[in-house]
């Protein structure tokens, strides 16, 4: 981003104060529906939403700042950006008190990220994702004799086992974020917590350069052998797909997952299961969508209107319900959900309480510092010939970088 986008957005704001433009990255078929629930309690708060969708959260952030760029912002976005790189950039709406006060029902962790440099409230959370989750075909596996893998040792005699047997382990998208997720699905399996705390986050230089990062490198592409040719034509939603047609047994990706399963009528323990990734022990790695209200002094009522309504407890319920994820606020009501989303509701709160969340690192890196870190692993994964000690010496320069 770049100070143009600060002239650029104040020329914006002569459309029609009750009418916002949400832009996002959401096109999957629970998460369409999920949109469609935004609309509708938009229309309750008053507000028309015009929603513009583009395949992909970082084709999204994409032309989020073209649309900047071009003194056409939208009122609102989803983005995975933290709040502090727009705000840095552009001015960003006070949402008031109504929703100020709403903040007090969320978690720390997360109400932290969503105010300005000043404490105005900025952006609202719609739900929280985990993103540590091994999703598995319990029809495919109990056809095998198999059971859900524990740890990484039991994950990898589990896929070979399956390879030999004609099956595709495991499903994967073509997304540097679905790479992203594995790799740190095996750090914090393998070398926990703190190891992935002080390497990946605050880029300790004697760690990203050890033997154990070389080792978590080299397991981390060598799951690429469970996988298939055609993860360079397919999204996340392809590879859940993959399992729920009985073409593939495994998929690491976040929660939303859960959502595309339900849509399909499979019952968790009965057609599949959410287990934590191997030897991540009840970790919660998560995100949380977010909307970000962009400041424009004409929509500045729709805006708090429809910032307010989505915090509404019973929104905040239905929009995970429908996604996938668990609810974003203590208090919600988690009744209607499945045992997936107990499950990670459970691991949240005891993670909340214990002060062992972990905070995805799309939240807490940079723009250049993320971006390079995915970058690495993606060209890692695709290449043979790059070795595990070249790409640690490139992340290592991806995560010096700085905004």
């Amino acid at each position: 981003m770049t100070r143009l986008l600060l002239a650029s957005l104040l020329l914006a704001g002569s459309a029609h104060a009750a009418d916002l433009e949400l832009l996002h990255g959401w096109t999957s078929g629970s998460e369409a529906a999920m949109v469609a629930e935004l609309a509708a309690a938009a229309r309750r708060g008053g507000v028309d939403l015009k929603a513009t969708a583009v395949a992909g959260s970082s084709n999204a952030n994409t032309l989020l700042k073209a649309r900047f760029l071009s003194g056409q912002p939208p009122a609102l976005a989803q983005t995975d950006k933290p709040l502090r790189i727009w705000a840095e950039a552009v001015p960003l709406a006070d949402l008031g008190a109504a929703v100020n006060t709403q903040f007090a029902a969320l978690p720390h962790a997360i109400a932290s990220e969503l105010r300005d440099a000043g404490g105005a409230p900025a952006a609202v959370p719609l739900n929280v994702h985990r993103l540590n989750t091994l999703w598995s075909n319990l029809r495919l596996l109990r056809a095998q004799g198999l059971a859900v893998p524990r740890d990484w040792d039991e994950f990898h005699r589990t896929a070979a086992r399956l390879r030999a047997q004609g099956l595709l382990p495991l499903a994967i998208g073509s997304s540097a974020g679905q790479k992203l997720s594995l790799f740190v699905a095996v750090v914090l399996g393998r070398a926990g917590r703190d190891y992935f705390e002080r390497a990946l986050v605050q880029a300790d230089p004697a760690l990203l350069a050890d033997e154990r990062m070389t080792a978590l490198l080299q397991e981390f592409r060598s799951l690429k052998a469970y996988t298939d040719a055609g993860q360079v034509s397919r999204d996340w939603a392809g590879a859940t797909a993959l399992l729920l047609q009985g073409r593939a047994v495994f998929q690491f990706t976040g929660d939303w997952a859960n959502g595309e399963f339900q849509k399909a009528g499979w019952q968790p323990g009965r057609d599949y299961d959410c287990t934590t990734a191997p030897g991540n022990n009840g970790l919660h790695y998560f995100e949380f969508d977010r909307l970000v209200f962009f400041g424009q002094a004409a929509r500045l009522g729709a805006q708090r209107r429809l910032a307010a309504a989505l915090l509404q407890p019973e929104v905040s319920t239905a929009l995970a319900r429908t996604k996938g994820g668990i609810p974003v606020r203590r208090d919600a009501d988690l009744s209607g959900f499945n045992a997936c989303a107990q499950r990670s509701a459970a691991d949240f709160r005891a993670g909340e309480a214990k002060g062992e969340l972990v905070l995805a690192l799309s939240a807490r890196q940079g723009e250049s510092a993320y971006g390079g870190l995915r970058d690495v692993l993606s060209a890692y994964w695709a290449s043979e010939r790059m070795t595990a000690a070249q790409a640690q010496v490139r992340l290592a320069q991806a995560l010096r970088q700085r905004d």
